[in-house]
Formats: C-alpha cells, structure tokens, sequence
C-alpha cells in the first residue's frame, strides 16, 4: 500500500471500473474545500487494483479516518487476499480510529479479507446496507401508488430539464428548493450553494429539475453517472411539487433519459426500512420495484478495545444519530 497525493489518485482511479460517487473528485470538493483533511491510498502505483481516499477527523484527542468505500479496477474480481493486505496496512498507519463504510455489493470474499485484516462490524449500525437498484434495460415496474401519483402530475403539464453544466442560477434555484424543504421539515442544512457549485463542477454529477407550467422549479434531483451506472445523491421538493407530484415525475423522466444514453443500472440510494420518518423515503423508492441489494457495508479498526464502545456512545448519545 501506498500513500499519494490527490492528482495522482484521481489519475489512476479515472481508469477503474468501479469508482463510487463518494470517492469521485466532486464529492471530495462537496465534503471540505481543506485538503489537508483528506488521505489518498492506492495497493500498487504500477499495477493498482483498489484504491480509496479517507477523510481525516481529529476530535477527543483522537485520529479517526473515515473510508467511504474503495475504488476496484474490476469489481467483479473481489481478491479477499488484496482486500487484507490492503486494509491491514492501512491499519498500520497513525489513526486511532478507522471506519471503512463500503457500497460494494455485498461478498462474502470482501468481508472475509476486511475481517482477516483486523475490522470488526461496529457495535452500532448507522447506515443501513441495502440499496434498489433498478434496471434499465427492462421495463420498469411501478406499484399502485406511482403510477396514480404519475397520472396525477399529468393533469399539470410539468416540465423536465436535463441541466449538464448548471449555471450560478441552477445552482442558487436548487439551494433555494433545499432550504424550503429542510425548513418545513424542522432539519438542519446539509450543504451550502458553494458545496453545491463544488460538486456540480464535476461533470458526472447531472442535475435534473422538474418545473412546473410556469418554468417554476419546484423538484430537483442529483445522480452521479458514470460508465453504464447512476446513483441518486440528493433530492429535493417544494410544497408545490408534493401537491403535484413533482417528484414522481421527475424520477420517472430521469429513469428514461438515463435508459436515452445507456445507462443500464440506477441505484437508487441507500434505503432504510424502519419505523420512523425514514420509512416514506423507503416507500417511496420501494414503489419502484427494483432489486434490492445488499452492500459490504460498515466495518471499522480500532487500535484500543475501548475505543469501540466509545465510538458507540460518541455516536448515539452525543450525536445523537438514530440506529438502523
């Protein structure tokens, strides 16, 4: 394992099959605008295979790197051995604390080279590993609720725009849909217009906005496309758009136009069946019968024992994060 700089790993990586939206250049630029906070690692600078940048966190006298997900040159060749020495040595780097959170579709090779490597689940779950996919190349199944919901957007004559290079003004209108929603919901903001402008200057992150009859934007979504694969990143929508479905519409305009410059698979985001609030999202995308899929998911090292249960009482009651 080796320790690079950012251009060097952005280099290798644009050659890899399988680069995941949260190791891309934008959301490195979406996430801090420090690049001192983040560390980029590569198995073999000659003859790389997988790849990850980690963002570093210093808090409570401790170091803790955050890995979300790894880059494969190929990812259907999970070598459990390549994944050991891989995360093993990075192990043996300086941090206290490492957390690998993966999106890898689940194997049973990958979790058995992490393992072997010295990661454990941790004691809590935050991010639920389980995603729908939806396929692109058949045609896609709606239940009952979407395709009332889609007939129901009919009636008024949205509209809906592909946006590759978002000008100042796209982004500011996208913020604008954001901080509504976040308001109304009694949430904290997320991101900024800058952080928003940060990752749209990536070109594989496509905005996509329906308007309504009078070019009012009133729903917005964010995919990362890359090679034959998307992933929905952020989603938004006004008061208007619920009372016309807006979103509905623009998720099903979206699917056709990925399906238009051959997209194959959309991942719609993780899910989180619950209990709680989180469960109308999960309705939602569930609406869409895909298939649902399993990440690798959360793994972690700690270089003392009681920085595991620590990190569990950090997160939860501190935090203040909800478990799934």
């Amino acid at each position: 394992m080796q320790q690079i700089d950012k251009n060097k790993f952005f280099a290798i990586t644009q050659t890899f099959d399988y680069v995941p939206f949260t190791q891309s250049e934008g959301w490195r630029a979406y996430s801090s605008s420090e690049e001192s906070r983040f560390v980029f690692f590569v198995d073999n600078t000659e003859k790389s295979t997988i790849a990850c940048m980690g963002y570093v966190i210093r808090k409570f006298g401790l170091k803790m790197l955050q890995i979300a997900g790894e880059c494969l040159r190929n990812e259907t060749e999970i070598d459990s051995k390549k994944i050991r020495v891989f995360y093993h040595e990075i192990s043996q780097t300086d941090f206290d604390i490492i957390e690998v959170n993966s999106s890898l579709k689940y194997s049973a090779l990958y979790e058995t080279g992490i393992r072997e490597a010295g990661y454990l689940r941790p004691v809590g779950l935050f991010s639920t590993p389980l995603t729908i996919e939806v396929n692109l190349q058949k045609k896609i199944e709606f239940d009952k609720s979407w395709r009332r919901n889609l007939r129901y957007s009919e009636q008024y004559n949205l509209d809906f725009k592909a946006i590759n290079n978002p000008t100042k003004q796209d982004i500011n209108d996208y913020y604008e849909l954001n901080y509504e929603m976040v308001k109304r919901k009694n949430l904290s903001e997320s991101f900024t217009a800058n952080m928003l402008k940060n990752l749209l200057n990536d070109d594989k992150f496509c905005l996509f906005v329906a308007e309504n009859e009078n070019k009012k934007r009133i729903a917005g979504l964010i995919v990362y496309i890359r090679n034959n694969f998307a992933n929905s990143i952020l989603s938004v929508t006004s008061i208007e758009g619920r009372e016309k479905s807006a979103s509905y519409f623009l998720f099903e305009k979206t699917f056709r136009y990925c399906a238009e410059i051959g997209i194959k698979t959309y991942d719609c985001g993780r899910i989180c069946p619950s209990t709680h609030s989180k469960q109308s999202v999960f309705l939602f995308k569930n609406g869409v019968k895909g298939e649902k899929v399993q990440y690798c998911g959360e793994f972690a090292f700690y270089k003392r024992p009681i920085y595991r249960v620590l990190m569990y009482f950090i997160k939860k009651y501190l935090f203040k994060r909800v478990e799934v």
